[in-house]
């Protein structure tokens, strides 16, 4: 069983997810509630969680205020927000988990399903990797953590060829030969990564355009990447990848 904190400012926010853990997640224990960073502080301390759901905006200090006082990290960090800003689309690839206000009860039984296969190993890296980002934004992320349901794992983002639409996965392929069997959809991956030269190809292919050697031409064509990997091009979307080949 995890121990879990909530802390968010709005009391109808704590309400609602206290209730749903409770209803829907029984494996975790909710042993405190905060109104803010520094009631958070007090009971991160007293109770020793295993994981924390943070609200990122609060009145008076932030969570990435919260988590650079605390220093060394040793729980697992799942955001929660009513706001879904690009920025904070980067945050949710290092923390644990990111949860959009009103909470979705299938997302919620994911993020806890991972919660629960996961272990403490990355935690305090994939933290270190979330506030030295914050400090810059995400247009100069990096590494992005890339969560599955076993591990997440911390890569360059000069690393991956491409992502590949898999159900309500990504399979992300890096220049290692690895595949990385990822538990957030493709639509995500591209809006966090369209800023470092990425491309939709393809309803199924998000390429990064640093590994694109070579373009087919044809009725939509395909391209060519570094490790010799064809992806095909759809029709409706060929002017517009040339016109990002040219750029």
């Amino acid at each position: 069983m995890l121990r879990a904190i909530i802390i968010d400012d709005e009391p109808k926010g704590r309400s609602i997810l206290q209730q749903l853990i409770a209803l829907h997640a029984p494996q975790l224990n909710i042993v405190g509630m905060a109104a803010n960073a520094n009631e958070g502080l007090e009971i991160i301390d007293t109770h020793k969680p295993d994981v924390v759901f943070l609200d990122v905006e609060m009145p008076g200090k932030s969570g990435f205020e919260l988590l650079r006082e605390l220093g060394a990290v040793d729980f697992k960090v799942v955001f929660v927000s009513a706001h879904n800003h690009y920025s904070l689309k980067a945050i949710k690839f290092h923390a644990f988990d990111y949860l959009l206000k009103p909470i979705d009860l299938d997302e919620l039984k994911l993020t806890i399903e991972k919660l629960l296969r996961s272990s403490h190993a990355h935690t305090h890296e994939m933290l270190t990797e979330l506030l030295a980002s914050s400090k810059h934004g995400s247009t100069e992320l990096g590494k992005i953590a890339i969560p599955s349901l076993t591990s997440i794992d911390l890569i360059n983002v000069d690393d991956i060829l491409y992502c590949e639409a898999s159900a309500n996965n990504t399979l992300v392929y890096l220049t290692n030969n690895k595949k990385i069997v990822a538990t957030k959809n493709l639509k995500e991956y591209e809006d966090l990564l369209i800023s470092h030269r990425f491309f939709r190809i393809h309803h199924a292919y998000l390429v990064n355009l640093k590994h694109v050697v070579k373009y087919i031409k044809g009725e939509g064509g395909s391209v060519i990447l570094s490790n010799q990997k064809e992806l095909e091009v759809s029709r409706r979307k060929k002017q517009e990848f040339l016109n990002a080949l040219q750029n």
